[in-house]
Formats: structure tokens, sequence, C-alpha cells
């Protein structure tokens, strides 16, 4: 018989984690989206640069937790939206840069932004969810 207090009985009242995909091709959002869906996550999803600095100037409490971000965007780049991020109130905001393709120049200023991964395309599914609880344990929440 199981106690009051067991683990197994613990109810968790945590919201689910938010994840914001920042991805222009829409085959890639739509990837992702059921991959992180079947995983428990909540998905937010802006499909260019300019949308995801709108969603990225919200308050606090409708952020996401973490961000999956491409560089090569429409209307902002990868790397505005990483600096914009880090400027702001939500600079701690984990972030896995998930890319086809950046220039050395690029992939140094991104570790120079901190950044909390860095993956291209196409990665393999179970290394992107691992890297994602990495980053979340990293900061405070698991998943």
């Amino acid at each position: 018989m199981k106690g009051i207090n067991s683990e197994e009985e613990t109810v968790s009242t945590a919201p689910p984690v938010r994840i914001l995909i920042v991805e222009d091709n829409p085959e890639v959002m739509a990837v992702l989206r059921e991959l992180f869906l079947r995983s428990g996550y909540d998905v937010q999803e802006a499909r260019h640069g300019a949308e995801a600095l709108v969603q990225l100037s919200a308050p606090k409490d409708a952020l996401p937790d973490l961000m999956i971000l491409d560089i090569g965007l429409p209307l902002e780049s990868g790397v505005g939206i990483l600096e914009f991020l880090r400027r702001t109130l939500h600079s701690a905001l984990p972030v896995i840069v998930l890319t086809a393709s950046a220039t050395p120049q690029q992939e140094e200023e991104l570790e120079r932004l901190g950044i909390n991964a860095y993956l291209r395309k196409p990665a393999p599914s179970d290394l992107l969810l691992a890297e994602i609880k990495r980053a979340l344990a990293t900061h405070g929440r698991k998943r």
C-alpha cells in the first residue's frame, strides 16, 4: 500500500513548459510542433523575426520557457533576435539554435550571446529533446 505522500500520488501543479519555435520553413515548423506537442510541451510559433520580437516583448508571464531559433529568418535574423533578447529583462531565456547553416562569424556571435546549444538541421529528435531537457534543467525548469 502506498503512503499518502508517495511520489507516485503527487500531482504537479506547474504549468506545462512553453517552447517558442522561431522557424520560417512551414515543413520544419510542422515537424517541430508535432514533436514538442507529443512530448508534452506547449508550443508557441513565430514564422519570421518580427513576429518573434513581438512575442518576446510580451509580459513575463506570457513568455516561453525556452526558444528554438533558426538563424536565416525574414524580417529579422536569428542573431538580431538573440541580441534583442539578451538586452531585455528576459535575458536568461534558454535558447537552442537549430539552423541549416551559419557562418563561422555567426556561430561565434551566437556563443558570445549565450545560447544553450547549437544544432544543425536536420537534428535527430532524441538529441533535440535531450538538449531541451538540459537547457530547462540549467534554468530550473523540468520536463
